[in-house]
């Protein structure tokens, strides 16, 4: 850090256990993501290539990897697994995430409607291969996610 802020818990070294810091990558070309490795790689832990962003990214593989060897671990959004799985490709998905070497997997319901029972099976199904994140909420408004 630059300079002396109370109240602001020592940041740790990566690999972190708590205090993780994920950032969304939404399209960014590969220099700029490049740039963002260069001045705050070393504060972030996770990037997700969010929404469907990277069935149409450029030089995806290439920058996958540069995450990688910067020490940041990559995942895809959950709404590119919504698109999978509303189109029956479930398993396709799960190849996609091997394929393209990722440790960690987004199953999220925010844009297509997913029975519960439904989603937990996907969940578990991809927790043998890979960590699963699971995001809770609906990008439609007027949904509410009961606490219960």
């Amino acid at each position: 850090m630059n300079f002396d802020l109370t109240h602001i818990p020592v940041r740790s070294s990566r690999p972190r256990e708590e205090g993780l810091t994920m950032v969304m990558d939404k399209g960014l070309s590969l220099r700029q993501a490049e740039d963002l490795v260069e001045g705050s790689g070393d504060l972030v832990d996770l990037v997700k290539l969010g929404f469907g962003s990277s069935f149409v990214m450029p030089k995806l593989k290439e920058k996958i990897t540069m995450y990688r060897d910067a020490g940041i671990r990559v995942y895809l959004g959950g709404t590119l697994f919504e698109a999978f799985v509303a189109r029956g490709a479930f398993n396709d998905y799960r190849k996609l995430v091997d394929k393209l070497g990722l440790d960690l997997a987004e199953v999220s319901d925010g844009s297509v409607s997913i029975p519960h029972d439904d989603k937990c099976r996907y969940i578990s199904t991809l927790a043998k291969d890979v960590t699963v994140l699971s995001e809770v909420g609906s990008k439609e408004s007027g949904i509410l996610i009961s606490p219960a």
